[in-house]
C-alpha cells in the first residue's frame, strides 16, 4: 500500500513539474521564488470577497516574512476565494479553499503545486487519520447539512462521506477517535461528533454545554487528569443572543461562561493552560475560572507548541493587509509582522 501511495504522489509531482516547465517557470520570472518552508510559522489569509486568499510564511528566528508563498512559488498562481486552513503531513501541505470547494496539495518544503482534491461542499479543515487517509470537515451546500469527507491522500479522491452535526469545524484526533466541533454553520448546534476512525462512523454526539462549538482541546487539570473541552461561540446572531461557553465533554458539558464569539481554543505546550479569543481580547483558563489576559483585536489565534508564545491574527478592516502580533504567555509583546488580507489561522511546523 505504501508503494502505491508514493508512486501516485511521485507521478503527480512529475505532472506538476512538467506543468511548471510549460509555463516557463524560470529564475528570470518575477513570480518565481524558492525557499525552504519545512520549518516556520504559516498564516492562512482568507482574502477579500471576490478575490483570492493566500499563505504568509514567518521565520521566528530570522524574522523573515514571505507573502503569498503559493503564488511566488507557482508562477503567480492563485489558490482561490476564502482560503480556510492548512495542514502538513508526510512532507506535503494540504490547503483547504472553502470558496473553491477544494483542497490544494503542495510540496511541504518548496510549496510547489502537486494536485487538488475536489468534490467538497464548503470544506473547512483537514486532519490526517492514518498513513493513507484524512478527514475534511464540510458544511454542505446549504451550510446546514454537515459531514466529514474521508479522503484517500494517495489517489486524492473522496472515498466516503460521514454525516455529523451542523457546521463541522475544527477536528482533534484522540486515539482512534476524531472529535468534530459542530459550530452550527448557518444555523445552531450544541454538540461534538465523535467518529470512530476504525469504521468511519459517528459513535456518539455529546452535548457541549453551549451554542455553536467551534474547537476542541485537551486540558490537564491539577490532578494530572486529561479532560476534553469544547469552546462554544454562543448564539450571538439572534435576538436572544447568549454568551460563549467552555464545556467539559467528560462531564455533560459543565464548565465556564466564555466571551460571546469565543473561538480558537488552544492549549499550552505543557497542557495545563488553555487560551481563546473573543470580544476583542485574549482569555486564559485554569481549572476553576476564565480570566482576561489582555485586550487585542483577534480574528484567529494559536499557541506555539514549542515556546508557548501566542500568535494573534488581526484582520483589521478585512480589505487591506492584516497582521499577527506575537505575545509571550504572560502577555509581553514579542513581535509583529504583516500578513495578507483577513488572516484567520496560524499553523506551526
Amino acid at each position: 500500500m505504501k508503494v502505491k501511495l508514493f508512486s501516485k504522489i511521485q507521478f503527480l509531482a512529475l505532472v506538476a513539474m512538467l506543468f511548471a516547465a510549460g509555463c516557463d517557470l524560470s529564475t528570470d520570472d518575477p513570480y518565481y521564488y524558492t525557499n525552504d518552508y519545512s520549518e516556520g510559522v504559516f498564516v492562512v489569509n482568507e482574502g477579500p470577497f471576490n478575490g483570492t486568499g493566500s499563505i504568509t510564511f514567518y521565520d521566528p528566528e530570522t524574522e523573515e516574512v514571505v507573502q503569498d508563498v503559493f503564488g511566488k512559488t507557482n508562477n503567480g498562481a492563485s489558490l482561490g476565494q476564502f482560503v480556510q486552513s492548512i495542514s502538513f503531513y508526510n512532507g506535503f501541505g494540504y490547503i483547504v479553499v472553502n470558496g473553491a470547494n477544494k483542497v490544494v496539495v503542495v510540496d511541504g518544503s518548496s510549496f510547489e503545486y502537486i494536485g487538488e482534491i475536489t468534490g467538497f461542499q464548503q470544506p473547512r479543515f483537514f486532519i490526517p487519520v492514518s498513513s493513507n487517509f484524512a478527514y475534511v470537515s464540510q458544511w454542505g451546500a446549504d451550510g446546514l447539512t454537515g459531514s466529514v469527507a474521508k479522503v484517500n491522500i494517495g489517489t486524492l479522491k473522496i472515498v466516503k462521506t460521514i454525516p455529523v452535526g451542523k457546521g463541522p469545524e475544527k477536528m482533534w484526533l484522540q486515539g482512534s477517535n476524531v472529535l468534530v466541533a459542530n459550530s452550527g454553520g448557518f444555523g445552531i448546534d450544541s454538540t461534538v461528533s465523535i467518529i470512530n476512525t476504525l469504521d468511519d462512523t459517528e459513535s456518539s454526539r455529546p452535548y457541549a454545554g453551549g451554542y455553536n462549538p467551534a474547537s476542541v482541546s485537551p486540558f490537564k487539570n491539577t490532578s494530572g487528569n486529561v479532560l476534553t473541552y469544547a469552546l462554544c461561540r454562543g448564539d450571538f446572531a439572534s435576538s436572544s443572543s447568549t454568551a460563549g461557553w467552555l464545556g467539559d465533554l467528560n462531564n455533560g458539558g459543565a464548565g465556564f461562561v466564555a466571551s460571546t464569539g469565543a473561538d480558537d481554543l488552544c492549549t499550552s505546550p505543557e497542557g495545563d493552560k488553555m487560551y481563546f479569543i473573543g470580544s476583542g481580547a485574549v482569555w486564559s483558563v485554569n481549572q476553576f475560572a476564565v480570566s482576561k489576559l489582555y485586550d487585542q483585536n483577534a480574528y484567529g489565534m494559536a499557541c506555539d507548541p514549542f515556546t508557548g508564545n501566542l500568535y494573534i491574527a488581526d484582520a483589521k478592516d478585512f480589505s487591506s493587509n492584516g497582521e499577527v502580533v506575537v505575545y509571550s504567555a504572560n502577555g509581553g509583546k514579542i513581535a509583529t509582522f504583516e500578513t495578507g488580507i483577513a488572516p484567520n489561522e496560524v499553523v506551526f511546523r
